[in-house]
């Protein structure tokens, strides 16, 4: 018997609605995709902006319909995922997904297509890892930061001078600023790998918590009592101070009452970084940072990192020759050196901070989507190294994928599933308008090895999620008359 449901959808009927919702929110993002494209302009409650950011066009796509919403907010997922993994490549990772899903939509046998296709993705992602260059000179950090900035050298240049005076560990944030111009100011600082125990912390539009004139607690064990908390918060606030506390765990009542408070005293729960004894050792460099008992200057926390921004942050000469020892000795496991060349790091390294200006509040929000794009393509590419960008790394590797006895695509799959998939990788390509340039022509467009890597490993998760989808269903009364 057929019947149907307002608020359940099956099969087709159920894919093709979500579907459109992510045709909707991939084919805004590309719209703005690459140097060529072109500028997105939004309004809403915060008034009117202009951006070329895909992430940022992205979250303000929107449509009536509860299904076709569905698919939109699977893109915004994506796009928010690649962002929090890199920090770059979302509008790369909006469009290959929604290329992926409308390429095989119609495919008979969708979880057998779904392996070989991740089976494929993990072959070209070992391959490519091989050929990736070094990242570590003005050079490559100017060409990585002028593709992610839209070709603007005056950015490139003032990220590449940055990245170049911090080192090859140094810490490089961006800020907006009131002034006209662009600039960089350089202080010390301190990093360690630690996030947010909760979201209700952050306080930024970058999802981010950021605090000034830190009092900072380490407790080595569990923080349970809101009592405890209540004595640190209180002595913060009569300071005019700001509050961060690191533990390894926290009852949940502690989160409850320091978010329900944040208008009384601005404050962060982290956790204790690294585990066993490296733990303890980084909890004894943040200790020795706090010895003089004032407050760190500012402190921003991510989902994965917490750094201190101070000019007094420093240890003494006879620790800083022993962790020089310890970070250069041969007789220890590769892991325990590099985490001593980390806390290295930690001590001498500086961070620099680019403030992104403009004429008006709108020219500076473009400015500043632009900055952030293209510090985080330069972190990545320190990271990972980089390789030929404008979609020539995914096209010429598409060319070399073993034949299609190598990856089962399932009993049913067609003779040109492969073929099929090879066009979808030379799809960002043929969007920038490099399918016939070479890699000489493309010697200064480059992109991070993390950045491919991530944008393919998300697309095809959400790939399979959704042509793996065969019912949708909407359980909000509101829906229901839509």
């Amino acid at each position: 018997m057929n019947m149907t449901y307002e608020n359940v959808k099956f099969g087709n009927d159920c894919r093709d609605r979500i579907i459109d919702g992510i045709n909707l929110a991939a084919g805004a993002v590309e719209r703005t995709f690459g140097p060529n494209g072109k500028n997105a302009i939004i309004r809403n409650d915060g008034g009117l902006s202009i951006t070329k950011d895909g992430f940022r066009t992205a979250m303000h796509v929107n449509d009536p319909d509860p299904y076709v919403s569905m698919g939109i907010d699977i893109i915004q997922n994506i796009c928010k995922k690649t962002a929090n993994d890199v920090g770059d490549g979302t509008s790369s990772s909006a469009i290959l997904a929604a290329k992926l899903i409308d390429t095989f939509k119609g495919h008979e046998n969708p979880i057998g297509l779904m392996r070989g296709l991740q089976t494929s993705v993990d072959w070209i992602i070992s391959s490519l890892s091989k050929q990736a260059s070094e990242c570590k000179y003005f050079i490559d950090y100017k060409r990585i930061a002028e593709v992610s900035s839209n070709g603007d050298s005056e950015i490139s240049t003032l990220i590449a001078d940055a990245f170049t005076e911090v080192g090859q560990n140094g810490i490089v944030l961006f800020e907006e600023s009131d002034e006209v111009k662009d600039h960089v100011e350089y202080t010390q600082g301190f990093v360690f790998d630690s996030s947010y125990a909760s979201p209700y912390y952050l306080n930024t539009p970058r999802n981010t918590c950021e605090l000034e004139n830190v009092k900072v607690y380490i407790s080595n064990t569990k923080i349970e009592e809101v009592s405890q908390v209540l004595k640190l918060a209180s002595e913060a606030r009569s300071n005019h101070q700001s509050l961060l506390l690191i533990a390894p765990e926290y009852d949940s009542e502690v989160h409850v009452f320091l978010a329900k408070n944040q208008d009384q005293v601005k404050s962060c729960a982290v956790y204790s970084p690294n585990r066993g004894n490296f733990r303890k050792i980084m909890l004894e460099d943040i200790s020795d940072i706090l010895q003089s008992g004032n407050p760190i200057s500012k402190v921003i926390v991510t989902n994965k990192t917490t750094t201190f921004i101070d000019d007094n942050i420093s240890t003494t000469e006879e620790k800083l020759a022993t962790i020089k020892e310890l970070a250069n000795s041969s007789n220890m496991p590769e892991l325990e050196r590099k985490f001593h060349q980390k806390r290295l790091a930690n001590f001498t390294g500086k961070v620099a901070t680019i403030y992104a200006g403009g004429f008006s509040k709108l020219e500076m929000k473009e400015r500043y989507d632009r900055i952030e794009d293209a510090v985080c393509a330069v972190r990545a590419a320190r990271e990972g190294g980089y390789l030929t960008g404008g979609g020539y790394a995914l096209r010429t590797i598409a060319d070399c994928l073993p034949g299609k006895s190598e990856f089962d695509f399932g009993e049913q799959a067609e003779d040109n599933t492969l073929q099929d998939f090879i066009s979808v990788l030379k799809y960002p390509s043929e969007l920038l308008g490099t399918t016939d340039c070479s890699k000489e022509e493309l010697r200064d467009v480059i992109e991070p090895f993390l950045v491919i890597k991530t944008v393919l490993q998300n697309a095809i998760s959400t790939a399979a999620l959704v042509l793996t989808t065969d019912v949708a269903i909407i359980n909000m009364s509101n829906f229901y008359n839509y």
